[in-house]
């Protein structure tokens, strides 16, 4: 507006200087046009020209007069832009304090954010010292509870192996057996005496239904199925009486081509992984590829050609998430199974029946000649490394198991093992008829059979095997019985596997079997007061029964 305001007088002062320079012009003229018609004389005319200079001057003033309003005008003009420039230079003022004093606040909070952030640092330093001053303690408890645990248990196994060593030497000095002793001894070996049993005919008929098997599903992308090992109590040559055998074998998978299998052991810290899984990764095929035309890589090629000209990867039949999928896998061989056994050699001598199971392929062989019936059980599994140890589809104890859990299995250790002391023990060796007797002795009782396993393992690798006779039979009973009692008391017993140093190379384990901390089957004896009382319980039963049975055989 102010500028449009300076405009407009600017104009209006310019029409009227333009208006009074024309009026001086034609005055002038109009002089000169009557100046001839105008002599008067020399003294008139000097004192007309004197008259005319104070005229002129007159004039003069009167023009300066007239021209007042254009320097009013100018000089308004000039103060106007005056004060303009005063408005701008107080409007930069003002705009330079407000960015000053911004500046000011800004530097202020900056500071105010800086320190309180190092009071922040401060905090959190003093907290994660806390925390890990904490921590070094906890780990510190813990590391003395694990030295005293491992001290205690090294202890009770030192202790048991004195007393052991004690008891034999007294009884090489005293030992006389009686003629009821050895009525006693005669009557339990012949409760012990296992069934013959049928290994060697289950591992054949069950190798010979997966050659077939491999054959028919070779160039697939599906499993590698193995040699199936035999494991438990039948493969290891002892067997409950009182219960139906049940030949158990492990059946060892392999990724196929283009695949491979990355095993996930569980929590950190899990020695025995319950919840392991076996991964499924992708592998290159191109090389395989250039030798065989009709397969296609499933990294390198698109999906929708791979969907048209090629069978589905292993990822997306047997798995879940990447993971193998143990249920996937048991129904995709039970499904086959029947199918595939027609197929063999076997199929006119033995009908195969498929049962019911859902981690596991169960089988019912019966012979066509006799009608004998022969109950097989197959677990499938992946070697962990060049190890003896498996993650297998069995179930693990108390609880649900996820489908893609993969337990950790020792069974094909601790049959490697039996197989050793039967290669180095006496022709008449009792171990085994001394554990089926324990076993009988402790069917719901309250002890698993695996603890009496564990309790006949600790004291195979103690007692020298020339002490495991006929003659001696009683009395190893008598020991396996007082070492039960010993750690039922100490609430410890350890895993036979795990942390043992002293096994022959004839067992692989991996490495972290061999560092790891011995692991106790009781714990649960020492965090439970309830479950203590009831295992001194069941093993006040199990003794009365352990006597029954070997005095009056019932």
């Amino acid at each position: 507006m102010a500028l449009v305001f300076l405009l407009a007088l600017v104009r209006v002062l310019s029409v009227s200087v333009k208006t009074d320079v024309l009026m001086l012009e034609n005055v002038q003229r109009r002089e000169a046009d009557l100046q001839p018609y105008m002599i008067p004389p020399q003294h008139v005319i000097e004192q007309r020209n004197v008259e005319q200079s104070w005229v002129d001057m007159l004039g003069l003033l009167f023009t300066l007069v007239e021209y007042w309003r254009i320097w009013f005008y100018v000089g308004l003009i000039l103060l106007l832009f005056w004060n303009m420039v005063q408005s701008l230079k107080m409007n930069q003022r003002d705009e330079g304090s407000k960015e000053e004093e911004e500046e000011e606040v800004e530097e202020v909070k900056q500071v105010k954010k800086e320190e309180y952030e190092e009071q922040v640092e401060k905090k959190e330093q003093e907290v994660q010292e806390e925390l890990l001053e904490q921590q070094e303690q906890v780990e510190l408890v813990e590391q003395q509870q694990q030295e005293e645990q491992v001290e205690q248990e090294v202890q009770v196994e030192q202790e048991v192996q004195v007393e052991l060593v004690e008891q034999e030497n007294e009884e090489e000095e005293d030992y006389h057996p009686s003629k009821f002793t050895e009525f006693i001894t005669r009557c339990a070996l012949e409760y012990a005496q296992g069934r013959a049993t049928r290994c060697h005919l289950v591992e054949k008929l069950m190798n010979d239904l997966l050659n077939t098997f491999r054959f028919f599903w070779s160039d697939t992308f599906f499993p590698v199925l193995q040699t199936a090992i035999g494991v438990g109590s039948a493969f290891e040559g002892w067997s409950h009486q009182e219960l139906d055998t049940v030949y158990r074998l492990i059946v060892p998978i392999e990724a196929p081509q283009g695949h491979s299998f990355l095993l996930e052991l569980g929590d950190e810290g899990d020695v025995l992984a319950r919840n392991s899984r076996i991964r499924v990764e992708l592998q290159c095929m191109c090389p395989i590829q250039q030798q065989l035309e009709d397969v296609l890589c499933f990294l390198h090629h698109q999906e929708d050609e791979l969907s048209q000209n090629q069978e589905p990867s292993l990822l997306q039949t047997l798995c879940t998430d990447s993971y193998l999928d143990v249920q996937k896998t048991v129904t995709w061989f039970t499904v086959q199974v029947d199918a595939v056994w027609k197929a063999t050699r076997r199929e006119q001598a033995y009908d195969l029946k498929v049962l019911p199971s859902s981690r596991s392929c169960n089988l019912q062989l019966t012979e066509t000649s006799s009608g004998e019936k022969i109950l097989v059980e197959l677990l499938f599994g992946v070697q962990q490394g060049n190890s003896d140890i498996f993650l297998t589809s069995q179930n693990t104890e108390g609880g649900f198991t996820p489908s893609t859990a993969w337990p950790q299995s020792c069974a094909v250790a601790e049959k490697k093992f039996f197989q050793h002391t039967a290669r180095n023990a006496l022709h008449d060796s009792t171990h085994l008829s001394c554990l089926t007797f324990l076993a009988c002795a402790s069917v719901q009782m309250g002890f698993s059979t695996y603890v009496i396993k564990t309790i006949v393992l600790h004291l195979l690798a103690l007692i020298p095997l020339k002490k495991w006779s006929r003659t001696n039979f009683v009395s190893q009973l008598l020991d396996l019985l007082r070492y039960l009692e010993y750690c039922v008391k100490e609430k410890c017993l350890t895993h036979f596997l795990v942390g043992n140093g002293n096994l022959h190379n004839t067992v692989v384990l991996p490495e972290a079997f061999q560092s790891a901390t011995p692991l106790n089957l009781f714990q649960h004896l020492k965090e439970d007061p309830a479950a203590y009382f009831r295992a001194q319980r069941d093993f006040r039963k199990l003794k009365d029964r352990f006597l029954r049975l070997l005095i009056f055989r019932h």
